[in-house]
C-alpha cells in the first residue's frame, strides 16, 4: 500500500496450564464490618438494577471474552479506579451479572449470596468465578516466524474429512447429554443471578500517573448481560455510598463447529512465570494464564514509537491437518472514512504451529506485534482474519486504537 513497509514481528508463546487443584481454599466466615460493607453493596446495586443508572464517573471498564471449558466463557475484566489516591485504600466490592433476554434485563433473578446471608452466612460460599484453562487450550508454541503452508494430497484430506465427522458426532452426542445435565440442574434453581461474587482487598495507591487497576473475572455461558460492579470504601462507610458502574456483556456461542476468534487483547508485554499461580493469587491477576503473565495495554492510545501487539484465541477449527491463514489488516480513518492504511504478510499455521486438538474442539492462542513508526497520528482498527481451510470458514474480529 503506497510504498509503505514495516516488518510483522511474530511472538512464540510457551503457556503451560496449571493443574486444576481438587477443591479450592475454604474462604473464612465475614466479621460484621464485612457483613454490613456487603449488604451495602447489594442493596446499592439492587436500586441501580431497578433505576437503570449510569455508571460512576469515577470507574472504567475493559473486558475481554475467552473460550473455555462446560459451555462457559472466561471474562477477564480490569475496572479503573480514577477517586482520589486516599479512597478506596480497605475496599469491598460486589460483582453481579443479571441475564437480558429480547433486549431486556431479566427481574426474576434473584440473590445466592444474599439468600446465604439470611440464613445466617456461617460458611461462605465458594467461589464461583474461576474458570480453568486446561491442556489443550493454551499454547504449548505460537505460530514461528518459519511457519509454512504444507500441502495436503487427497487421501490426507478425505482422512481429515472423516475424521471431522466421526468429531461432530461424537460431540454431538456429549453435548446432548451436556444438556441434559444442565437442564436438570437449572430446574433445581432456575432463578439464581448467572453470576454473583464478593471480594475484601487493600486498593495500593497509584504512583505517578499510573492508574489503580482491580482485575478479577466472570464466568458466563453464551448470552447477554448486565454486569454490576460495585465498590465501597470501608474506612468511609458509614460517611460515603458506593461507587457503581454497569455495563452490557455479550458472550458468543464458541461451542459449536463454526470458526471463532476471542476478544482481541492488546498486550504490553508477555511474562514468563517460573510456576502456576496460587489460587487466590490468581482471582487476584485473571490475565495469568498458566504460566503466562498477560499485561494488557493500559490505554489504546500509542505513540509511533511504540510496538502495538495483539494475542487472541483461534476457535473450532479444523484439525487433524489445520491449514490456517491469518490476516491483519489495518485501516485509518480519514474524514470519516475507513480506509485500508496497510496489512502484514499472511501468518500460516498449521498442526506443527498448534496444541493437539481435544477430542471435540480445538482451539490455541496466537500473537502478532507491529512497530507503528510509519503510521501517522489518528484513529485506526486493526481487523484479524482468520481462513481455515480444512472447514472453507472465516471469522473476523476488530480492535480500535488511535496513534498520537
Amino acid at each position: 500500500m503506497r510504498g509503505r513497509r514495516f516488518v510483522a514481528i511474530t511472538i512464540v508463546l510457551a503457556w503451560s496450564a496449571a493443574p486444576r487443584a481438587a477443591d479450592p481454599p475454604r474462604r473464612k466466615p465475614l466479621d460484621p464490618n464485612q457483613r454490613a460493607a456487603l449488604v451495602v453493596l447489594m442493596n446499592a446495586v439492587d436500586v441501580a438494577q431497578q433505576r437503570d443508572a449510569d455508571a460512576d464517573a469515577s470507574l472504567t471498564w475493559d473486558n475481554h471474552i475467552l473460550k473455555s471449558r462446560d459451555q462457559t466463557a472466561y471474562v477477564p475484566f480490569r475496572v479503573t479506579v480514577a477517586a482520589a489516591t486516599d479512597a478506596f485504600k480497605s475496599t469491598a466490592m460486589y460483582v453481579r451479572a443479571v441475564s437480558r433476554h429480547d433486549g431486556a434485563r431479566t427481574a426474576d433473578e434473584h440473590s445466592a449470596v444474599r439468600d446465604w446471608l439470611a440464613r445466617g452466612g456461617d460458611a461462605p460460599p465458594p467461589r464461583i468465578e474461576t474458570v480453568f484453562v486446561g491442556p489443550g487450550e493454551l499454547p504449548v508454541g505460537g505460530p514461528a516466524a518459519s511457519s509454512a503452508r504444507r500441502s495436503t494430497q487427497a487421501p490426507a484430506e478425505a482422512s481429515a474429512i472423516l475424521g471431522l465427522q466421526q468429531r461432530a458426532y461424537e460431540k454431538q452426542k456429549a453435548a446432548d447429554e451436556a444438556a441434559k445435565k444442565r437442564a436438570e440442574k437449572r430446574e433445581r434453581d432456575p432463578y439464581l443471578f448467572p453470576f454473583e461474587e464478593y471480594y475484601f482487598f487493600d486498593l495500593e495507591p497509584s504512583r505517578a500517573s499510573d492508574p489503580r487497576l482491580v482485575e478479577r473475572a466472570l464466568a458466563l455461558p453464551p448470552g447477554e448481560y448486565d454486569v454490576y460492579v460495585a465498590l465501597l470504601d470501608r474506612a468511609r462507610q458509614k460517611a460515603s455510598s458506593p461507587a457503581i458502574l454497569r455495563r452490557t456483556v455479550t458472550i458468543p456461542d464458541y461451542w459449536n463447529d463454526r470458526l471463532a476468534l476471542s476478544s482481541l487483547i492488546l498486550v504490553s508485554r508477555i511474562n514468563t512465570l517460573k510456576a502456576p499461580l496460587s489460587h487466590e493469587h490468581q482471582i487476584e491477576s485473571p490475565y495469568t494464564l498458566g504460566q503466562a503473565e498477560v499485561v494488557p495495554v493500559a490505554t489504546h492510545a500509542f505513540t509511533s514509537s511504540d510496538v502495538l501487539s495483539v494475542v487472541f484465541q483461534i476457535c473450532n477449527y479444523g484439525a487433524p491437518d489445520a491449514d490456517l491463514t491469518a490476516e491483519y489488516n489495518f485501516f485509518h480513518e480519514v474524514d470519516g472514512t475507513r480506509r485500508l492504511f496497510n496489512r502484514t504478510p499472511p501468518q500460516h499455521m498449521t498442526d506443527d504451529d498448534l496444541p493437539p486438538p481435544s477430542p471435540w474442539e480445538t482451539q490455541a492462542f496466537t500473537s502478532q506485534s507491529v512497530p507503528l513508526h510509519s503510521f501517522p497520528p489518528g484513529k485506526y482498527e486493526l481487523e484479524v482474519t482468520v481462513r481455515d481451510r480444512l472447514t472453507r470458514s472465516t471469522a473476523k474480529e476488530t480492535v480500535a486504537f488511535t496513534v498520537r
